[in-house]
């Protein structure tokens, strides 16, 4: 269960694996990787991922990460490079999960929104080893 106070003990600090999804079902959600660096309540980082749409597809594009965390909730904006295409800004909106190693939530920019999660690096092996750890 979700317990607001072992998520905000946790540091962001970190390299994370996440995926954002399009309100549309046509398109497949988009993988990125995120580096994180928590210091007090400031968030900042920097995240890359493939273009799936525009003029840019399949390049690499490259975001700078800018945001604060309040406990377990986190809000950052990814601002990418000048050469992204009409790529620009990207408002997210989240939380932390008690055990520090997911943060999920809502993305926004102009008129679309849609849903993100993000996964520490290693998380599914901490996951995994927890959950056996209890069956034996």
């Amino acid at each position: 269960m979700f317990d607001p106070s072992a998520g905000a003990a946790a540091s962001l600090t970190g390299l994370w694996h996440g995926r954002y999804s399009y309100p549309i079902v046509l398109r497949a959600p988009v993988p990125f990787s995120a580096s994180l660096i928590e210091a007090e309540d400031f968030l900042g980082g920097s995240i890359t991922e493939r273009a799936m749409v525009g003029p840019v597809r399949g390049r690499t594009l490259y975001a700078t990460v800018g945001g604060r965390r309040a406990g377990s909730a986190v809000s950052f904006v990814k601002s990418y490079e000048a050469k992204s295409g009409p790529y620009t800004r990207v408002a997210y909106e989240g939380v932390v999960s008690g055990d520090g190693l997911e943060i999920y939530g809502e993305w926004t920019t102009g008129g679309w929104s849609g849903r993100f999660l993000m996964i520490r690096a290693g998380g599914m092996v901490k996951q995994a080893i927890k959950q056996i750890s209890v069956k034996v």
